[in-house]
């Protein structure tokens, strides 16, 4: 057979390009894409692979509704050792205990909550710590969806010291029911490293590890379901703060590191807010300065000049008695009065003065006399600069100095009424704040150093401050960010600071970089030192539920003689993609073949990754499919680079965390009985699962009663969803020597595709089904599982004719799938 040559694509760093892009040769990423990137990810130095699977480690919760209980039984003490400190009898089941101003009076203690389930206590949650004289209220929950039948509660307590007494101590009790709310995402690595992730819904906060899976709650009375969609979190160290304009702003705090269900549930302890003018009347007092004449014997006459905020007087000179002609002061006798009014009348001839101020005349004595200037009226409130100078005489002089400083008591930017802010981010080792709904366009800065200090009276250059965009528009800031430069994103623009510190004393110069807007609760990220936003959606910020349609990267301007920045979207060739994006995070490579990832959740529950190759001037997006229909709810990446997926399947919710060393998704590690029946499985009915069982790749199975079969005994299993990938390569087309494209019906005969790694493929062509390729070999072991294969197949004689014929790599069943290059052989 003569040989046939065929046109080889290694690069497939372009991903999925949108179907508009049909037959568009003329783009030079044309031959790196494809028409369907799903579940496959491009690989940076060639070719492709299949995406990673999901492992399951547990659900998001239910709303909670209480549970009456009867008969409440404190016993307050004095308790020695471990004893019961409170019982309660409950008729239902129980999702949550929480129990509310427990005091001692002294030492420490520690308390566990539990349940009497058919016939046994089982313990809710604990151990929770007590300190003397500092109630607490703590939590006590079951894991979401494993709520529990109870017919009693109780609560036990171990005691540091001996006939300790217990005080205030009030319980509540709740179960799950109704629709679940999608949650929100939070993460906290605390101080001795353990990665924490919290799923927030309305009232609750569920925290999850990564090896634990669920380990504790935290009860949030003011967070409401209205709330979720546009909660703003910080992380740090053992505390988290979550941020919305219409809740005071709360603050979680883990109390004891080593025990992760043990939060402490406050208000972000503010030290104090920010004041400004919101358009009321305040109270006002007014700015009064003293200046004080002294002269010498002899000395002649005496001229006083005044300045205020840089204004400056003419000389005034001091009048004689009678005529008011200037004094003579060794002969003459002044007229005191006369000079006060002479001096008023000067002072409220300066060009930013008025009738505000007056001059009265003061104290005095022999060579000395005293005045006070008061700046009231419509010149009340604020703070004057006051100097005055002799202007004619080194024999006399004087002395000004504040009596009372000018201010105005306005009301506070941060309160119930006004709101609160809305997002919140380090920069520069200031705590930023911003989204602030009564000054939607402002940032506050906290002091060097402090979180909670937002104090702007300070002068250093340390100290807090309060800044607003000096924009024509009304702007909201929605996100602030430190890279490079100070960047801040608006529902309008893109400005950058290009202030390399932040001092009080210094204006901060807000540049312009882009005038389209900002997604909200969509963070920007900096992926290979370039910050990646998402535009938000066109109709602005009253219809930001709907999602923004645009990807933007913002660069530096290097042709400019100083710094300037552009934001240019990333993202049009899949358009089709990046559309309706409420949720982004960003997740740094876990190996050599990966690239940087700009992870992005659509409003309707779609999940496209990005993935930025900055020295190839490439950003690739592709599409993570859930399996079994689901919805992706929420994402977050975790202080581990871990992605953690909420998402909803069949009316089910799970919580699921990336993996890239599996395919199966939802998937849990197992052990089967010796029969090969796995029981206890938290899917639907009628759940499609495949497995992984000794190597040997498994299934379908259909789950009923929480079980399936394998037919025979393994030692260990991975069971999980499992969805087809799908590639699809852009149409083939023929394109003259002068560059002209004819479209035509044509086929791709031959596929030459190089695997590597992979024991399952399918492929086809020419709008035809694909048909998996076998792998075995007759080398291959016939006691073991098919060893992964690394080699060039060849699949010839494909079927089918059609205009614009496009070629699909699959799979028909579970297994590896990396494939570095492919070749097409064409008849065009």
């Amino acid at each position: 057979m003569a040989t046939r040559p065929a046109s080889p694509t290694r690069s497939c760093n372009a991903g999925e390009f949108t179907p508009e892009a049909k037959s568009r040769v003329d783009i030079k990423q044309y031959y790196s894409a494809g028409l369907a990137f799903k579940n496959i990810e491009p690989v940076p130095q060639s070719g492709f692979r299949r995406m990673g699977g999901s492992r399951r480690k547990g659900e998001w919760r239910r709303p909670l509704v209480a549970r009456a209980i009867t008969a409440p039984t404190p016993t307050f003490g004095p308790h020695t050792g471990t004893q019961t400190i409170w019982t309660g009898t409950v008729a239902g089941t129980v999702a949550a205990v929480l129990a509310s101003a427990l005091a001692i009076d002294k030492g420490t203690a520690t308390f566990v909550v539990e349940a009497f389930v058919a016939g046994v206590w089982v313990q809710i949650a604990g151990p929770f710590s007590v300190k003397t004289g500092t109630p607490v209220t703590r939590l006590a929950a079951f894991a979401p969806g494993a709520q529990k039948a109870a017919t009693s509660i109780r609560i036990r307590a171990t005691f540091s010291l001996a006939a300790t007494t217990v005080s205030g101590l009030t319980v509540a009790a709740y179960f799950e029911s109704g629709t679940a709310e999608r949650p929100r995402f939070v993460d906290l690595t605390t101080d001795l490293g353990d990665a924490l992730v919290g799923f927030v819904t309305a009232g609750i906060a569920d925290f999850f590890t990564e090896s634990a899976g669920y380990v504790g709650s935290a009860n949030l009375p003011t967070v409401t379901a209205a709330m979720l969609p546009d909660l703003a979190f910080y992380g740090e160290g053992n505390t988290i703060g979550i941020f919305h304009g219409d809740l005071a702003t709360v603050r979680l705090f883990l109390e004891t590191t080593s025990q992760l269900a043990d939060w402490r549930v406050d208000l972000w302890p503010y030290d104090p807010v920010p004041t400004g003018d919101l358009g009321g009347t305040y109270p006002k007092t007014d700015d009064k300065w003293d200046f004080a004449i002294r002269w010498v014997d002899g000395v002649d006459y005496i001229g006083l000049s005044l300045t205020v905020d840089g204004e400056t007087t003419p000389a005034i000179f001091v009048p004689r008695t009678g005529d008011g002609a200037p004094a003579d002061i060794n002969p003459d006798t002044p007229d005191w009065t006369l000079f006060a009014t002479q001096v008023q009348a000067a002072l409220q001839a300066l060009p930013t003065m008025s009738a505000g101020v007056t001059v009265a005349v003061g104290t005095g004595f022999p060579r000395y006399r005293n005045f006070t200037a008061t700046f009231g009226g419509d010149l009340s409130g604020e703070e004057y600069e006051f100097s005055a100078i002799i202007a004619n005489t080194t024999d006399a002089s004087v002395l000004p100095y504040h009596t009372q400083i000018g201010k105005t008591e306005f009301e506070d930017v941060f309160s119930t009424a006004n709101g609160w802010p809305g997002a919140a981010g380090l920069l520069q080792d200031r705590f930023a704040y911003a989204r602030i709904p009564a000054v939607p366009g402002a940032l506050a800065l906290s002091r060097v150093g402090e979180y909670f200090d937002i104090n702007i009276e300070g002068t250093t250059d340390a100290a807090a401050r309060f800044d607003k965009l000096r924009s024509k528009t009304s702007e909201t800031i929605l996100h602030v960010k430190e890279s490079t430069y100070l960047f801040v994103f608006t529902d309008s623009g893109t400005y950058f600071v290009p202030n390399r510190t932040i001092e009080r004393n210094t204006p901060l110069n807000f540049v312009l970089a882009s005038e389209i807007g900002a997604q909200p609760n969509c963070k920007p990220f900096t992926l290979e030192g370039e910050v990646y936003f998402v535009a938000i959606a066109p109709k602005g910020l009253a219809f930001a539920s709907n999602g923004g349609k645009q990807v933007l990267r913002v660069s530096e301007n290097v042709t400019s003689a100083s710094a300037n920045f552009n934001a240019d979207p990333v993202s049009l060739l899949a358009s089709h993609l990046t559309d309706s994006l409420i949720r982004s995070a960003s997740q740094r490579p876990e190996t050599d073949l990966d690239a940087s990832k700009g992870w992005l959740m659509r409003a309707d529950g779609r999940l496209v990754a990005g993935q930025m190759i900055r020295n190839q001037e490439i950003v690739g997006f592709c599409e993570w499919v859930a399996a079994s229909g689901g919805l992706v709810r929420e994402i977050g990446v975790d202080g581990k680079n871990r992605l953690w997926l909420a998402i909803e399947r069949a009316g089910r919710t799970s919580i699921e965390t990336y993996d890239t060393s599996i395919y199966l998704q939802d998937a849990l590690d197992v052990v089967p009985d010796l029969a090969g029946v796995i029981s206890g499985l938290p899917y639907e009915e009628g759940a499609v699962l495949w497995a992984k069982a000794d190597g040997y790749v498994l299934g379908p199975f259909t789950v009923a009663g929480g079980s399936i079969s394998l037919g025979d005994a393994y030692a260990a299993a991975l069971v999980g969803r499992w969805v087809a990938p799908r590639w699809e390569s852009m149409p083939q087309v023929l394109v003259t020597g002068n560059d002209d494209v004819i479209l035509r019906p044509g086929r791709i005969h031959t596929l030459q595709v190089n695997i590597a790694d992979t024991d399952s493929i399918a492929v086809g062509a020419n709008g035809e089904a694909a048909e998996d390729v076998e792998l075995h070999e007759a080398g291959d072991p016939v006691d073991a599982p098919m060893p992964l294969k690394t080699q060039l197949l060849t699949a010839s004689g494909l079927l089918g004719m059609m205009e614009g014929t496009t070629a699909v790599i699959t799979q028909v069943r579970p297994g590896e799938l990396r494939v570095r290059d492919i070749a097409m052989g064409t008849k065009l």
